[in-house]
């Protein structure tokens, strides 16, 4: 929790070479993992947290952000669909929007070398992306004004200026309902 994500993976390794069935240290592990953009080897701990404690709904949504991050968001939906069934509180659905769009967000605005998110896609492919994500955040809160307002750079980017429009005209009606 204070950011020290590698030497918090070596104590959950610690953990799992004791107990290799340890539910928490795998979540937290694989949480750690995602944090230093590495999803490919979160999401095994996360699936493997799924095989152990099917109940949890944190564990399909993280592997579901680890898919989206991966660009794979069918295999995304299918994780959130369970996580919902398991958790249907409006207050947990919105946070899940919320991370869902963020990682959108961040897919947007991290470049190169510095890119801590996603795969390394660049160009239309990146945007390509970034839509995937942010429509998935937009699916599971519609009044997300944060998500459209990038949807609507997205298809700037991608040349579609209807879309744009669409998101844009989407953000200004989201922007005003708050306001009221």
């Amino acid at each position: 929790m204070s950011g020290h994500h590698q030497a918090a993976i070596q104590v959950f390794d610690r953990v799992l070479a004791q107990d290799p069935n340890h539910v928490l240290a795998l979540s937290a592990k694989g949480s750690s993992l995602a944090s230093l953009g590495r999803p490919r080897e979160a999401l095994k701990c996360f699936e493997r947290a799924i095989d152990l404690d099917p109940e949890t709904a944190e564990h399909y949504r993280n592997a579901a952000l680890c898919q989206l991050e991966l660009d794979e968001p069918e295999a995304a939906r299918t994780l959130l669909d369970e996580a919902r069934k398991l958790n249907s509180e409006k207050a947990w659905l919105e946070a899940t929007a919320v991370e869902i769009a963020t990682l959108g967000e961040a897919l947007l605005t991290e470049s190169g070398k510095h890119r801590t998110r996603g795969i390394g896609l660049t160009g239309k492919a990146r945007y390509r992306h970034a839509r995937h994500v942010l429509e998935m955040a937009l699916e599971l809160h519609p009044g997300l004004t944060e998500a459209a307002r990038a949807l609507a750079d997205v298809w700037a980017h991608l040349g579609d200026t209807e879309k744009r429009d669409q998101y844009t005209q989407l953000a200004g009606r989201l922007m005003r309902a708050t306001a009221l």
